[in-house]
């Protein structure tokens, strides 16, 4: 690879790793602990959650609506800063409910923002037969970030959360340094470069199907980010160190998620993949829901790890080979209904909570609505082989 194509390729590796991995699986982690710690209800930390889905839905919005040029590399600088200080500010307990949700909304919108502005400014500076591997690479990250959150877990009991918080804190710090001095080079690209996006959208059933089987995941995976925790502790009445096991082993399926989408990718076409991937998925799910048994909690931890990640970068790669400059627009209304569908889903869920709905139950649902995305998709796909080869 050429040295800007390895720049390229850490940038997004960096980006997903802050946006994703950290800014949103690090809740999701800490969660318990923060909760104990800092004298959080139940409710109030179900809002929290539903907070940074809310920020990522308004990241993913702005991000849609800022032009092609470089002020997408400022609106990463200032959206990775945000988040860096929103890990920060949420680390003091004592504050008021207004204050820590302030913040988990701003780490949403962080998200949003680099989630689909960083795989932007890549698509416009790298060649077509570079796309596929820097994607990879990047899109890599975002199980970086979940395993470096998940990294703190069997430690929390020498460490205080408060230094969990703030240790994430320094990474996002030395991420953000790092990202300022990778894009320095292209933003003169980027400031030559001042691609229209009024121009009319090639929606077509293809898209549509692919938009589909995208939001059922955010549904599904609903369980899995919100509740899995307790689940784990209060249902099957694992001890901590199963916990920690179930969630070291969703970092590392969330580590090799995207090189896993890539290997198949590579080898069946992309259609083929993500039908395979979101088979895979489904089971993934639907195990949780069966008789507690420790071996199905572990796969279920590692396999929805590994999908969640394989899932987006295979999705977005996908509509970026496909249609080429409404790469940005596309991705954006994508990452929009998946956002919405996120937020949704976590209220829907909240819901059954309060009316008893037990786990078993909404993991069984979260499989079938993910089944019904996936079935839709193998309809719409059936006459596709599209294959992961650089397209003109």
């Amino acid at each position: 690879m050429s040295s800007n194509n390895i720049k390229l390729s850490i940038f997004l590796c960096l980006s997903m790793c802050l946006g994703i991995g950290i800014l949103r699986f690090s809740y999701t982690a800490l969660l318990p602990t923060t909760r104990d710690a800092f004298g959080w209800s139940l409710s109030f930390a179900s809002i929290l959650g539903s907070a940074n889905l809310l920020g990522y839905l308004i990241g993913a919005f702005l991000a849609m609506r800022l032009p092609q040029n470089k002020i997408m590399a400022q609106a990463i600088q200032t959206a990775a800063v945000a988040g860096m200080i929103s890990l920060f500010c949420c680390a003091f307990s004592g504050l008021s409910e207004a204050w820590y949700i302030f913040w988990r909304v701003l780490s949403g919108i962080s998200g949003g923002l680099l989630m689909i502005l960083s795989p932007s400014v890549v698509a416009q500076c790298c060649d077509l037969q570079d796309r596929f591997k820097i994607n990879f690479i990047g899109f890599s990250g975002i199980g970086m970030g979940v395993l470096l959150a998940t990294l703190f877990l069997p430690y929390l009991d020498r460490i205080s959360i408060q230094s969990a918080w703030l240790i994430l804190c320094g990474f996002a710090f030395i991420i953000c340094i790092i990202m300022h001095l990778l894009l320095k080079p292209f933003k003169q690209r980027l400031s030559a470069q001042n691609i229209q996006t009024k121009t009319a959208l090639p929606l077509n059933a293809l898209f549509y199907s692919l938009l589909l089987v995208y939001a059922c995941s955010a549904f599904a995976y609903i369980p899995h980010s919100l509740f899995w925790i307790d689940y784990l502790s209060q249902e099957q009445q694992l001890s901590l160190f199963w916990i920690n096991l179930n969630w070291v082993l969703y970092g590392l399926g969330s580590a090799f998620g995207a090189f896993s989408a890539y290997l198949l990718a590579r080898k069946l076409g992309n259609f083929t993949a993500l039908r395979l991937l979101y088979s895979v998925y489904i089971g993934a799910i639907f195990i949780a829901a069966l008789s507690p048994m420790t071996v199905l909690t572990l796969a279920s931890s590692f396999l929805t790890g590994l999908l969640n990640p394989a899932v987006v970068f295979l999705t977005s790669y996908t509509i970026l080979q496909i249609y080429g400059l409404a790469y940005k627009k596309l991705w954006s209304i994508a990452t929009l209904c998946f956002a919405a569908t996120q937020l949704i889903g976590g209220l829907s869920f909240s819901a059954l909570q309060h009316f008893a709905v037990t786990y078993q139950q909404q993991f069984s649902l979260a499989a079938l609505v993910l089944l019904f995305g996936t079935l839709q998709l193998f309809w719409f796909t059936r006459s596709h082989a599209y294959k992961s080869t650089p397209q003109t």
